[in-house]
Parts: structure tokens; sequence; C-alpha cells
């Protein structure tokens, strides 16, 4: 076969004028070469969407990057996008998936050293500059090589606006090539942001479609010391300015900034501790149906805002403010942890589900439950029976019933519900198919108590009562062959944690505090990525598949759901079965 050096000068070429024809997320094929426990190799890739449909693939390997590379498979890998070798000589070989297409000639990935996984724990492993943890993960590509990188928010304390006390530091955000491990640049939000998720969120996409991917973050006036601040007695940040600011994702330099929603009096917002007044999320939704719009949050249980931006030329130009109290009647107390972005009116445009309610891409209520604040909602195909998607929700309000229940994103209308009363359905719930016994997904939701819970199928039928699949909400994710998820419990702590099968059957384990689920490598099976003592572990699966289907990052509400998991609580990213939009602006 020809030299590798010929090839990837043919594959940058090749590999850019597919990708960028196609308006998506410019990515490579994400070749993953894991050295398992039994010695044998497993590789997995990337399908891509713009592959196409007749595509298979052959994997090549050599001694050294630049050698000579010789085929490892017998036959055609048609109907999956992982191999084993089962004959690794005790080498650590250079691995490339080399794609084969009558169609169309498509560019050789580039080569990945089966040494680069740490074997004894099964995972890809980037060394942080200390050793710190982190409470927030973001994923996208800083540098447009198609390979994604990772930026973090340090460290990983965390505090809840509903208990005041004094920040321990300050927060900084840094970012680590994701192809090298390098360190690439940190930012310090200084002393004026208070270390806690609501009062700096972030939010890491490429919002001007030049294939780099910009950093979004709530920002405020730097003090380099606690006694430059305008911390109040309480221990929060009550007055001063208050930005939403964007970072260059290659350099880390501050490139456009507008004024946050303006908090006005803190005690207008509900009480006099800072508590939901610092309620503030960031999103990002298509919502002219082509360019990714920023979304600015302030609000969750009373008073509620949006301000949405384009970044263009460098700064950040508002396309409409919207203000619940303008709602009639007003609007106030609907918010949640976190938010979704989807055309849920098939406009082709995206909605933004900010709790139990929804706003048009215009600015203005789509439809409200009035049911108060959810402690958890998911927007996904929870009942493959009915067409289209759903929402599952857990009401932290009291409900008499329905505090558990399955919506239809379009209207707003209860499709099913619990018969029975709730108190407070906490954080701790799940929407995910984990029984193969049921079609769809089950929904999970517990009560404040960590006593009562219950599992309903996808139909409404109740299927288990009190069944503790973890508190503190179990975080799911593909991991097998086929379509059954596993879960890890989740926690805000640091540990060791089985991955599970539905009836608790141990099929893997993890280290480290769960900060984000993404496909973000190999085939379509989910990464779980965790942070612990100044380490970034990606663990991924090294069980075979004998399906394939297109990177899940290459769908719309996917990818949305990625970019939100870095502000808000953690929530697992759903499918939408729609791929991301086309880029024409």
């Amino acid at each position: 076969m020809k030299s590798l050096p010929i090839i990837l000068l043919f594959s940058i070429v090749l590999f850019l004028l597919v990708n960028v024809s196609q308006g998506l997320e410019k990515l490579d094929r994400g070749v993953i070469a894991l050295t398992r426990n039994d010695g044998n190799v497993y590789i997995g890739w990337r399908l891509l969407a713009s592959d196409p449909s007749d595509i298979s693939f052959d994997v090549l390997r050599c001694s050294e990057p630049m050698g000579e590379y010789e085929k490892v498979n017998n036959s055609l890998i048609k109907d999956s996008c992982n191999f084993t070798d089962t004959n690794p000589e005790d080498k650590n070989w250079y691995y490339v998936i080399h794609p084969v297409s009558d169609e169309i000639k498509l560019s050789d990935s580039i080569p990945v050293k089966s040494s680069a996984a740490d074997t004894a724990e099964g995972c890809l492993k980037i060394k942080l500059r200390g050793n710190y943890g982190a409470n927030k993960i973001g994923i996208a590509d800083l540098d447009g090589d198609g390979v994604y990188d990772y930026i973090i928010k340090q460290p990983a304390s965390s505090i809840d606006p509903g208990r005041q006390r004094r920040s321990s530091g300050t927060y900084v955000i840094e970012a680590y090539n994701g192809k090298t491990g390098v360190f690439m640049w940190s930012y310090d939000l200084g002393w004026n942001i208070n270390q806690g998720i609501w009062f700096s969120p972030v939010i890491v996409y490429d919002l001007d479609g030049d294939d780099r991917a910009e950093v979004a973050y709530k920002s405020a006036p730097y003090a380099a010391t606690h006694e430059e601040a305008f911390i109040s007695p309480g221990g929060f940040v009550l007055e001063g300015p208050e930005y939403c600011s964007v970072l260059d994702g290659m350099t880390g330099t501050e490139t456009g900034k507008v004024d946050w929603i303006a908090r006005g009096n803190p005690e207008d917002w509900g009480d006099n501790r800072g508590n939901r007044v610092n309620r503030n999320q960031l999103g990002v939704a298509y919502l002219d149906g082509k360019r990714p719009s920023l979304l600015v949050l302030r609000g969750t249980y009373t008073k509620m805002r949006i301000d949405a931006y384009n970044y263009m030329d460098k700064k950040l130009q508002k396309l409409w403010s919207w203000f619940g109290d303008d709602e009639n009647p007003p609007l106030r107390g609907q918010g949640a942890h976190s938010m979704h972005a989807f055309d849920i009116d098939n406009d082709g445009r995206d909605e933004m589900i900010i709790g139990s309610a929804a706003i048009d891409d215009t600015g203005k209520c789509l439809w409200r439950i009035n049911m108060g604040h959810p402690d958890w909602f998911y927007l996904a195909d929870v009942d493959p029976v009915r067409p289209g998607l759903e929402i599952a929700y857990g009401f932290e309000s009291r409900q008499s019933r329905n505090g558990i229940c399955l919506v239809e994103p379009r209207t707003g209308q209860i499709i099913w519900g619990c018969d029975h009363p709730t108190i407070h359905i906490h954080d701790w719930g799940m929407v995910s198919d984990i029984d193969p016994n049921n079609p769809g997904m089950e929904v999970y939701g517990m009560e404040r108590d960590g006593r009562i819970s219950w599992l309903y199928s996808a139909q409404g039928k109740l299927l288990a009562s009190n069944e503790d699949l973890g508190r503190h909400g179990p975080r799911s994710f593909y991991w097998l062959d086929g379509l059954i998820k596993v879960r890890v419990p989740f926690s805000y702590r640091s540990g060791t944690f089985p991955i599970l099968k539905y009836k608790n059957t141990q099929v893997g384990e993890i280290r480290g505090q769960p900060i984000a689920i993404a496909d973000c490598l190999g085939d379509w099976r989910e990464e779980v990525i965790t942070v612990q003592d100044g380490v970034i572990r990606i663990y991924t699966t090294t069980i075979p598949s004998t399906s394939r289907r297109v990177c899940l990052m290459q769908d719309h509400l996917y990818r949305m759901d990625v970019a939100m998991q870095m502000m808000g609580y953690f929530y697992p990213p759903q499918i939408g079965g729609k791929v991301i939009i086309e880029k024409t602006y």
C-alpha cells in the first residue's frame, strides 16, 4: 500500500471538503485503541453523517507511525465501527482506519497508538496542571482540527445559593488539547464570581461558524483578592457589574462582552439572602434554524428573564429579550436546573424548554404547564410507539397527581402522569431504556426522603415501587452491545463507582467524580468523564458492538444537551433523531 505521509496529505484535503460541504461540526474518525486486560486491543471509530451509505472499513496497523501498514481484519467491516485485534504480539501498534466506498474516495484516519490508554483502568487520561478536581467540563473543538478538546472549571467545590457561605477561592477555566493532552490556557474569574454553578455558568460552542469553539461565561470585574470584591457580609456578591463574556477558544483571550441580565434589587427576586437572584444559566439554540444563538438566563423560582444574542464579528448582538412578567398572566417560578433546545413545533427553528414552560424562537411563551419547578426533566424519545419526542418531568413542587409525568413537547399537554400525590420529587431521577422487557424508556423518580420511589414504563405503567436505583440520580449511558443502557451512581464527590445493568449486575467501574457523558470518541457508545486528583479520565467501552450508527454528537438534540452539560445540573444527553442543522450563514 502507499506510504502513510501521502495518505495523510490526501486525507487532510478530502476531510475538509467532505465535512465543510455538509455543514456539520467537523469531526475526525475519533479512533481509540485500548489494550484490554486480556491483552487484546479494542479499536473503535466514528461513523459520520457525511459518510456514504455503502461505507465499510479496514483496520491497518504498523509498529511505527509513518511506516508500511498491514491489514488486520480478514474481511471488510460493514456492520459495526469497532474491531478487536486478537493477535497484538505484545506490541504497542499504531492503528489506522481505512474507509472503503464505491461512491467516494475517503481519507484514512490519523494513526493512534494502542498504549494511549491506561490498561489497568480502561480509560484515557489527561493530566491537569495541579492536584485538583473540577465541577464542570466542556467538550468542544477549540482549534478546528476535528478533535474534541476539554475545558474544565476548577476546583470541584460548589456553593448552593440556598446556603450562604463564603467562597474558599476563585474559579479558573482551563483548556486542554484533546489530541495531545497539552494545557492550552487558563482564565481566572476572580473573587467577584462566587464558587457555585449558579453564580458561574459556562458554555462552550462554536458560536460564529468558524469551526473553532468559543467559551461564553458569566463574568464580573476581576478582583484578585477577597478584599477587593463586592462581597456582602453573608459571603455572596450582591452588587457591582455583571457581564456575559466570550473567550477565544484557541487563546483564552476575551473577545466580546455585554451586560448580564440586571439583578436590580436582589430582594425583588424572592428573598434577601442572595439565593433566587443568583440562579443564572447559559444556553445555545438555533433560533433561526441556521446559526447558533447564545441564551442568557436569570431566575428559576420567581422572576424569569432571557436575553438572546448572536455572536458576529467578535461581538454579541442582541436578538430579543423575554421577561416572564410580560406574559399574560405573568410567568413565574416555572424554571428548572438546566434547559433543552430543539425544534419542538416543526418550524425549522429551535425552541427553548426552560422547565415547565417553552419559549418560542421569537422570544414568546409557546406553552406553560403551571406546575411549578421541575427538579429534573428530559426531552427524549421516551415512548417509541408515539411519533416524535416526549418530555419526562419530576416536580419538586408538591402535586396531588402528575408529579411524575410525560408531556407532549409541541403543546405541553400531559400524555400520562402518576395518579398518586408527590411531596418533592428530587433530582434523583432518570429517564432511560434500562429494562429490555419493556418497550421504550423507563421513567424513575424518587422523593426527597430517599426512601419512596417509582419506576414507570414509557406508557405510564407502574413497574416497581421503592426500588432504589441510586440516590442523587443515576446517570445512564450506552455501553453494551445494543440499545439497553447501563448506569453509574451519581455523586458530587469523587470515589469509585460501579457501572451497573438494571438488576445491579456490574459490567465495569469508574473512578473520580462523574461530570460528563458524551459520545466524544470511538463508535456510537458513550464515554463517561470523571475528574479526580488532577486527572481527567475518559472511560470508554471495550465491549464489541454488532451494530453501527452515526456519531451521536451529530444528532442536534444530543449536541445541544452536551453543550449545556457545562452549566446547571449534570444530565445525560438524549437523542432527538435529527442531524445537526447545516451552517448556511
